[in-house]
């Protein structure tokens, strides 16, 4: 079994456990500490942010491929886009957000370890059901899955441990992350249908057009497949969580070009 580490350390201490992090199914979790947990503060308070940051040594990057022309999304008339998108079309961008992947392919990891969290440290469930996600059993069936979340041009880092940490469960929740990268850990004794939907409210966090896990609104939602991006218009929580789908949540400054992710072998 692989060593487990927490990500809110130095770089300069965490350097050695990327593959770990990648590889290990399960984090920490002790119930006995879990009677007491911290009161919630608002996003982005400065003792609640924290950098997680790692790099992998000695060892070859994953190749990169190059999906074909990058898809191009972009709203051509005002008024028809006014009336199919609603709160998301602003003053400052009558024309709807212009977006595209980015021609060449980024490593996942490399890409996004050195994120900042912008969220307290997750602490929830206690071992209890949250809505259709469980505490994890074993991990038969294992898929990962991609979340990036942006404010005003930033692409923010996920907060220590969400459904690992302090979670109660003897492993973990079935949905958690292990590091500020965006992938969520997918796993439970059978497959398993999870939506967007789940994933926020084992986090505790607001969903919406309106605003999101403290961002305000107007919030715009993306589904990146096989190199494809394609704008969401329907409910956001029905987003389903496939395996090496990337949703995308915006808000702020509209975003023109984002990463073309390029996932790790083996996950």
């Amino acid at each position: 079994m692989f060593a487990r580490t927490r990500l809110n350390t130095p770089l300069r201490k965490t350097a050695a456990f990327l593959p770990l992090l990648l590889l290990d199914a399960c984090g920490n979790s002790d119930p006995a500490k879990d009677a007491s947990p911290p009161p919630f503060q608002a996003l982005g308070a400065p003792d609640q942010v924290c950098t997680a940051a790692n790099t992998a040594t000695g060892t070859a990057s994953p190749p990169q491929a190059v999906y074909g022309a990058a898809a191009m999304i972009r709203v051509t008339d005002a008024a028809a886009a006014q009336a199919r998108l609603g709160n998301d079309v602003t003053a400052t961008d009558p024309m709807g957000e212009p977006i595209r992947l980015a021609d060449t392919a980024t490593p996942l990891v490399q890409g996004t370890l050195y994120n900042t969290a912008a969220w307290p440290v997750w602490w929830g469930g206690y071992g209890k059901p949250i809505g259709n996600v469980n505490c994890l059993l074993n991990g038969n069936w294992h898929k990962h899955m991609l979340i990036s979340i942006y404010n005003n041009g930033q692409r923010l880092g996920f907060p220590d441990g969400i459904g690992r940490v302090h979670a109660g469960c003897y492993h973990a929740y079935e949905m958690h992350v292990h590091d500020v990268t965006g992938i969520i850990h997918m796993e439970s004794d059978s497959p398993k249908n999870f939506t967007l939907g789940d994933w926020f409210l084992e986090w505790n966090q607001p969903l919406g057009r309106n605003g999101t896990a403290g961002l305000a609104g107007p919030v715009r939602f993306y589904v990146i497949d096989n190199g494809q991006i394609t704008r969401y218009d329907g409910d956001p929580a029905a987003i389903a969580m496939l395996a090496h789908r990337e949703i995308l949540i915006v808000a702020g400054t509209p975003l023109s070009v984002v990463p073309r992710y390029q996932w790790p072998l083996g996950i």
